[in-house]
């Protein structure tokens, strides 16, 4: 059965490691559209950070963003899920007691930070790279709903910040390790998986035409909605036992060779 589907993880993954994409990028594209294949970009970040990388081709692809929170196909909202303050103001009491952990809250429209906290210029560099701007405000008070909250601490996040915020992972919220120095907290029931659904159930596709592609572990739900799931070389080893293959690394620009190989078989 021909692939109709492709998903693809950003950072670490589809996109070399200066954020940029792969060369081949264009004659991967054009070959999807000449065959009717739907390419979506699904990722932690937020809408307009998800997009850049993709300049004009974005209003012509589907993405899946804020780790499922949000799911859009040629600019139209699918999907939308928001996070209430009762639910995610303890997760923001945890971080502020946590050293070097920067919270960011994803609005509806804009991200958000501490007006209380400084950006540092590493802070700046990576937070750059996800949300292309930002406004501060006292995070107890945001203006607008709010999609998710990401937290960033640069020394390996999964061992030394997760084991603290572990116990609001549950009925509510999802707490999810999305990068060696991220970790973002969404609506429980929502995973990158179930924006490849939404993408599918909308466009009558099924799991047998769909392919995805990923890197770490919140790409891992993704696998359970498609026949055809390959890994990154520079996986986290939990998502490569998880996935079909594994291919190269995102600097060989394996993800567009790979979905080159497949529609021309």
């Amino acid at each position: 059965m021909p692939v109709k589907l492709i998903v693809t993880d950003l950072d670490g993954c589809l996109l070399r490691s200066d954020s940029t994409l792969p060369s081949n990028f264009k004659e991967a594209f054009e070959l999807m559209e000449k065959q009717g294949v739907v390419f979506a970009a699904g990722s932690g970040r937020a809408i307009d950070g998800a997009a850049v990388p993709f300049g004009e081709y974005a209003q012509r692809m589907a993405f899946i963003t804020d780790n499922g929170a949000r799911v859009f196909h040629r600019g139209k909202i699918l999907k939308e899920t928001l996070i209430s303050y009762e639910d995610y103001a303890p997760v923001l009491e945890e971080a502020e007691r946590l050293d070097d952990v920067f919270p960011v809250a994803c609005g509806l429209n804009d991200a958000w930070v501490s007006s209380s906290r400084e950006v540092t210029p590493k802070i700046l560099q990576e937070l750059s790279k996800y949300f292309p701007s930002w406004r501060a405000c006292d995070l107890h008070n945001i203006p607008e709903p709010v999609i998710k909250i990401a937290l960033l601490h640069f020394d390996d996040i999964e061992k030394n910040i997760y084991p603290f915020l572990r116990k609001f992972d549950g009925n509510r919220l999802r707490v999810q390790v999305t990068a060696y120095v991220w970790i973002d907290v969404y609506a429980a029931g929502l995973s990158k998986g179930v924006g490849v659904k939404t993408l599918q159930e909308a466009l009558g596709i099924t799991p047998e035409e769909t392919a995805v592609f990923g890197d770490y572990l919140n790409d891992i739900p993704m696998a359970e909605h498609a026949a055809f799931s390959y890994a990154v070389a520079n996986a986290h080893p939990k998502l490569k036992e998880c996935f079909t293959e594994t291919i190269g690394t995102n600097n060989e620009e394996s993800v567009t060779r790979k979905i080159i190989e497949l529609l021309n078989p």
